[in-house]
């Protein structure tokens, strides 16, 4: 009969299952390892690479130190451009079709009943999907939760512990699934795994949609912040690996880390995460990592896996078979290393966008070579400061101003513009009252202005400038606005004064808010 065994509470994540023969069961009666698959979201595999396609190991220690012990797939791609879509395909192998929903009424059966069938138990935590059965995870959901609630506060990470915690030496095989809505945004979250604000709402409306995708410097701003949240994931990966080998199940299992879909940053769309032939290059490559059971060197595998090989590939490794249509396969058979094209349909299914892997190659190293100029690379980085994040931060007009003290420059008052922090309160608590919030994102309005008008700024923590930008307009809107990120470290514990200046000409600065 089905067991089951509630995780800390969380309502999703439920062990069940039943031992089970079969006559395809090829492995017999010897022990199956513990499959665990991490699913992450809106995750561009290029926001990990330097300009010549390896991971950035000063940035992201813990994909690296993956990627030395697994095989990875560095031009895997996704089979659809929403999660609602891929994260079935990953579990059930099935390619995306119109008019399916994220549930057990579209997708059965999936990879929950395969792993049951053969004997697993079964950890979930599905954040936008409800495909498990009751019969396998007992009171599990029919349709899928809601999103926009589980995008904010502090739900994101909070689950993805609890099913790292549940991880660990079990006498029964163990089927361990996990998509986690990161890094998707809001952005929050820093590289130490401290937050920028608690609230899932950005402090400017719009900042990080449509209406502001027409900003170059906004952009950038909005990037970066992008970045930070993937070296927050690569900490929240290292915690996964850690706890994996404590627990002596990282030799034994067969790992999968991969993500949805990816995510663009082009200037003046409409969209930046519906695919198109613009920016196919930055929706479809993924993050794709599997460590096979007792596997202890890493290989680097060119094929055109895809996530919808999620499932094919376990049945593959485990030795056993999908017994419904599907149109995934392994990803180490001859077919998949066969693919010279990839294709994936258009969010209404009109059309399919499709390119070939020498140009998806040549484009996806033009979009990392942007980044690196703009951000540098981890390696730059530290040679450079001794800390491999300093040089993403320099972005922005004025540079020459980062790290100079406001007193040495000399500043006056505005004599017509001024300026409102967002959020104020969270500026003026302190970081040591509230340890897990580092008020770094710096974001509000200024008055004064004439229309249209945009000035280069500079913030100052603590006296000294941390950050330089400039103001921007949203579409359709007159206001002026501004956000810009200071370093973690430019804020200490206790009381921060933070202040804003326009830079004017010469790079004298006019205060415009204390």
């Amino acid at each position: 009969m089905p067991r089951a065994v509630a995780i800390l509470g969380l309502a999703a994540a439920l062990l069940g299952g039943c031992a089970g023969g079969d006559d395809d069961d090829r492995g017999g009666k010897a022990k199956r390892p513990p499959v665990v698959v991490l699913v992450f979201d809106e995750f561009p595999i290029d926001a990990l690479l330097t300009p010549g396609g390896e991971i950035d190991r000063e940035r992201f220690p813990n994909f690296a130190s993956l990627a030395r012990t697994s095989t990875w797939f560095p031009n895997a791609f996704t089979t659809y451009d929403s999660t609602f879509k891929a994260v079935p395909s990953i579990l059930d192998g099935v390619l995306p079709v119109e008019g399916t929903a994220a549930d057990q009424r579209s997708h059965q059966p999936n990879a929950f009943h395969l792993m049951d069938r053969h004997g697993y138990d079964v950890v979930d935590v599905e954040s936008a999907s409800a495909l498990c059965p009751d019969t396998v995870c007992p009171g599990s959901r029919i349709r899928r939760p809601g999103i926009l609630e589980r995008l904010a506060g502090s739900g994101r990470p909070a689950r993805l512990h609890r099913w790292i915690g549940a991880i660990r030496n079990r006498r029964r095989p163990t089927f361990y699934f996990q998509h986690t809505l990161l890094p998707h945004a809001p952005w929050v979250y820093l590289p130490s795994g401290r937050v920028t604000r608690h609230s899932g709402t950005e402090p400017i409306e719009n900042s990080n949609r449509w209406p502001g995708f027409n900003d170059p410097d906004l952009t950038a701003h909005n990037e970066l912040r992008h970045l930070l949240q993937v070296s927050f994931v690569d900490h929240e990966l290292g915690l996964l690996l850690r706890r994996m080998r404590r627990t002596r199940v990282f030799d034994d299992a067969l790992l999968i880390v991969l993500a949805d879909h990816g995510h663009s940053f082009r200037v003046g769309v409409r969209s930046r995460r519906k695919v198109t032939e613009d920016n196919v290059e930055e929706i479809a490559p993924i993050p794709f990592f599997v460590k096979l059971p007792h596997q202890r060197e890493g290989q680097r595998d060119p094929a055109l896996a895809r996530n919808a090989d999620v499932l094919p590939t376990i049945a593959d490794v485990l030795g056993v078979r999908v017994r419904w249509g599907h149109g995934g396969r392994s990803a180490f058979a001859d077919v998949t290393r066969d693919r010279r094209v990839v294709s994936l349909p258009t969010r209404d299914f009109g059309r399919t966008v499709s390119i070939g892997i020498e140009e998806l190659a040549r484009r996806r190293a033009a979009v990392r070579a942007r980044r690196a100029a703009e951000f540098g690379t981890g390696r730059s980085s530290l040679e450079r400061f001794g800390d491999p994040w300093a040089s993403a931060y320099r972005i922005g007009p004025n540079q020459q101003l980062l790290g100079r003290q406001v007193a040495a420059l000399g500043a006056r008052a505005s004599a017509t513009a001024s300026a409102r922090v967002r959020a104020p309160g969270v500026v003026r608590r302190s970081p040591g009252s509230h340890p897990e919030v580092r008020p770094a994102h710096v974001a509000g309005t200024i008055a004064g202005g004439e229309p249209g008008e945009q000035r280069d700024l500079a913030v100052a923590v603590n006296g000294r400038i941390g950050a330089v930008g400039r103001s921007f307009h949203l579409l359709r809107e007159d206001r002026e606005y501004f956000s810009l990120l200071v370093p973690e470290r430019a804020l200490r514990h206790g009381t921060n004064r933070i202040a804003l200046f326009e830079v004017a000409g010469a790079g004298r600065l006019v205060r415009l808010a204390p």
